[in-house]
């Protein structure tokens, strides 16, 4: 069995930065593993949980027990069916698959690895169920119920994601190749990682009754009917907004209102989500799709915050701002920073000028000149960055300066992987240039007029 990695970008999706660090292991994860490590063999399912459950009923107290149990559960009631057979329909056969399942869940899997997985496994039944045409959802629907474990291989080892994984069942598979032909979601939750099997009972339930409505309505329309019929039952705002995003972008070019209706979707929820990084979630997506008026709604915000303290900047609004923003964000952003800088924050309180220098535009974008000629006092170790084969402890400072003489073109011999010393002395040596000289010339007017394209994003007035 190929484990295409090699082709793998694994959009495991932002379940993965909140999973759990798995408890220590013991007899229970072992057995645990190695029953894994059976079924995905193909070996026989009543003699894996024959082998399993002594040691489940014996570790009942065990941090695995959680998932180990109901692992057992599951199998022992599929060792109950009869084995499938190449003469059995594909989704009798869901249960045998060996597809790496995050290819499957995970859209930002589908172009390329799942697309090699489908050109190498041709008789694997999830391969064949991803080529088939869009109604083959009706033959997936009654397997929602289904908790069979799948032999499904697991990507997590391969690429070293230290977390105690649930091994999916029937029903997640069934559930992600039905989201696969309908482009929409019904369950995807990318807080806990929690999979369809996973859910309490009511919650299933209600998963797989929306999908049968969902299904009953539009299985004669359109996929594009079929994303904005679900979009506005998503359960999260991650789903919302790629459905949001997908339906706009599947609806490019007709002559329909389905691409203005899913940019109003993003649009409102960048409005309700104002302070927040959904509205940035939601806004990073409008950008994606070549509209950036969320630009104008948080400069709004942000102005009327001016002056007001205690207040939390998002940061991936002011993230945004940076990429988005022409002068009149970026001098904001600077009149935000003066006043955080007058109170002595630092990066550890997410500050805004710490967001602004370490954003990839302050490298490139001359209105961040001003920003980052304020964090060139900014000298106390924050982090490290690795150089070579050695960890330097760094600053906003360092960070500021690196970008700062490249942006004014003068070489005050910062480098990344120099000594402390002697990028400090490399620090106030573009200090003092810039209380000298620098701060009376890069002003904004002056950047406006020599320093911005007349054309650019940057130079508009509202941009």
């Amino acid at each position: 069995m190929t484990h295409f990695i090699a082709f793998v970008a694994l959009a495991l999706s932002i379940d993965t930065a909140h999973a759990e660090i798995p408890p220590r292991p013991d007899e229970l994860s072992k057995a645990y593993e190695a029953a894994l490590t059976e079924l995905r063999a193909g070996e026989d399912r009543q003699s894996i949980a024959d082998r399993l459950k002594p040691v489940v009923e014996k570790y009942s107290a065990s941090n695995y027990a959680r998932i180990a149990r109901p692992f057992l559960i599951d199998l022992i009631a599929s060792a109950k069916i009869p084995p499938a057979t190449s003469d059995d329909p594909l989704e009798k056969r869901l249960a045998d698959s060996r597809v790496p399942f995050q290819l499957v869940k995970n859209a930002g899997n589908w172009d390329r690895s799942l697309q090699a997985f489908v050109e190498k496994e041709v008789t694997d039944s999830v391969a064949q169920l991803v080529v088939a045409d869009r109604k083959v959802i009706s033959r997936l629907v009654p397997l929602l119920a289904d908790r069979s474990p799948v032999r499904c291989d697991d990507l997590s080892e391969a690429f070293d994601l230290k977390r105690m994984t649930s091994q999916p069942r029937v029903c997640d598979v069934a559930l992600a190749l039905i989201e696969y032909h309908a482009k929409a979601r019904f369950h995807h939750d990318t807080i806990q990682g929690t999979y369809l099997h996973q859910l309490p009972d009511a919650e299933r339930e209600e998963v797989a009754e929306r999908v049968t409505a969902w299904w009953a309505d539009v299985k004669e329309k359109s996929v594009v009917a079929g994303v904005r019929a679900q979009l506005v039952h998503g359960r999260s705002y991650p789903e919302t907004v790629w459905m949001a995003t997908t339906l706009a972008r599947l609806a490019e070019g007709q002559e329909t209102d389905d691409r203005e209706f899913a940019l109003n979707v993003l649009r409102e929820m960048v409005k309700e989500h104002r302070h927040n990084h959904v509205g940035a979630y939601a806004a990073n997506e409008l950008a994606e799709l070549g509209d950036t008026s969320a630009v104008d709604i948080f400069y709004d915000e942000w102005k009327l915050w001016l002056g007001r303290g205690g207040l939390i900047h998002d940061p991936q609004i002011a993230f945004y701002l940076c990429a988005h923003g022409g002068r009149r964000e970026w001098e904001l952003l600077h009149a935000i920073s003066l006043a955080e800088l007058r109170d002595a924050r630092g990066p550890a309180a997410g500050d805004v000028w710490a967001h602004a220098v370490s954003s990839r535009e302050a490298g490139t974008n001359p209105y961040a000149i001003p920003i980052l000629g304020l964090a060139l006092d900014r000298t106390g170790y924050v982090g490290s960055h690795r150089i070579q084969d050695n960890s330097l402890e760094y600053s906003s400072a360092d960070t500021a300066c690196e970008k700062f003489q490249k942006q004014v073109g003068k070489d005050f011999e910062h480098r990344n992987d120099g000594l402390a010393s002697d990028r400090l002395a490399a620090i106030k040596k573009a200090q003092a240039w810039w209380d000298d000289e620098g701060k009376a010339k890069y002003c904004f007017d002056y950047i406006e007029k020599e320093m911005v394209p007349a054309n650019s994003a940057s130079s508009r007035p509202n941009r």
